[in-house]
């Protein structure tokens, strides 16, 4: 019988192979010595501007808040003495919002256009400042939100409302922007057709806007409740004839709805007129330059 032996040449490939092995074992294990020891990446931010705008336009929140103004309540004792306990309905002197977090951020920018002259702020712009906070708490990058609403750039009445401190100076910033609706239902700045003239235009926006400021159903019971919500009421239309340079010559204390906005759309519908006049002749690009209908939300996100 004749055995076969292995010849040198296989032995050396055998070892070989073992050695091949282990060299490349001690590679793995190096380079998993780096990865673990080394110092860990900087979390990039650039994506987290859009993220944080994302999250203010998917996800909602729910505001309670009373109307009788901020009178240094915090957003969670004010939240707290609104909510409604379990089958009882809701407070007196309480209401509730509800919707996306940029879409309440729209309607405290609108509401600011009449109380920026107030030092206290609304408990509803309290609640949706606590809760754009807390939307965005799990963002990895230092942040601030801007809302801004107006009828076009530099219109005399506007509304801003701004969450979190202005970065830096210098410093790299990254910006996302939302386009939020806030004028369902009322009249339309943008004509879908011919606008006509320029003055058209203007006493369209201007209608648009004074019906957004000034819902007619609500404010007037409003204005007859004999409550916090009444005296508020009234104060934000006497700031916003006085901004216009006009008085409403009692249809306020009348509780005439009605009358105080035709007073302020013939005011507004003026300034409006003035104003794009001195942009442009042309009716097409007075429309193109109206934005009554929208807010605008801006984030910006910059490395902490």
């Amino acid at each position: 019988m004749v055995v076969s032996r292995p010849t040198d040449s296989g032995d050396a490939r055998a070892v070989s192979t073992v050695l091949d092995v282990a060299v490349c074992l001690l590679f793995v294990t190096a380079a998993v010595g780096v990865l673990t020891t080394g110092d860990r990446p900087v979390p990039d931010d650039s994506n987290s501007a859009d993220h944080a705008a994302s999250l203010l336009g998917t996800t909602t929140a729910t505001v309670h808040y009373g109307t009788s103004g901020g009178g240094g309540t915090t957003p969670e004792r004010a939240t707290a003495a609104c909510r409604p306990a379990t089958g009882e309905t809701r407070p007196d002197g309480c209401r509730t919002a509800h919707g996306t977090v940029a879409d309440l951020l729209a309607r405290a920018a609108v509401a600011d256009v009449a109380d920026n002259e107030s030092t206290d702020p609304s408990q509803f712009e309290q609640g949706i400042r606590n809760a754009t906070r807390h939307r965005l708490a799990g963002i990895h990058a230092a942040w601030q939100v801007v809302v801004t609403w107006r009828a076009y750039p530099d219109a005399p009445l506007g509304g801003r409302v701004t969450v979190g401190d202005d970065p830096p100076p210098g410093i790299d910033a990254h910006t996302a922007t939302l386009r939020v609706p806030v004028a369902e239902g009322t009249p339309r700045a943008r004509a879908d057709g011919d606008a006509g003239t320029v003055d058209a235009v203007a006493r369209r926006a201007a209608s648009a806007t004074v019906t957004r400021l000034f819902p007619p159903e609500p404010t007037r019971l409003a204005l007859v409740a004999g409550s916090p919500a009444d005296r508020r009421t009234a104060g934000r239309y006497r700031r916003t004839a006085a901004t216009l340079g006009v008085g409403l010559d009692g249809a306020v204390g009348d509780g005439s709805v009605r009358r105080a906005n035709g007073i302020l759309v013939e005011a507004l519908a003026a300034r409006y007129a003035g104003d794009l006049d001195a942009r442009t002749d042309e009716p097409a690009d007075a429309t193109a330059l109206v934005s009554v209908e929208t807010a605008t939300v801006t984030v910006r996100t910059w490395s902490a």
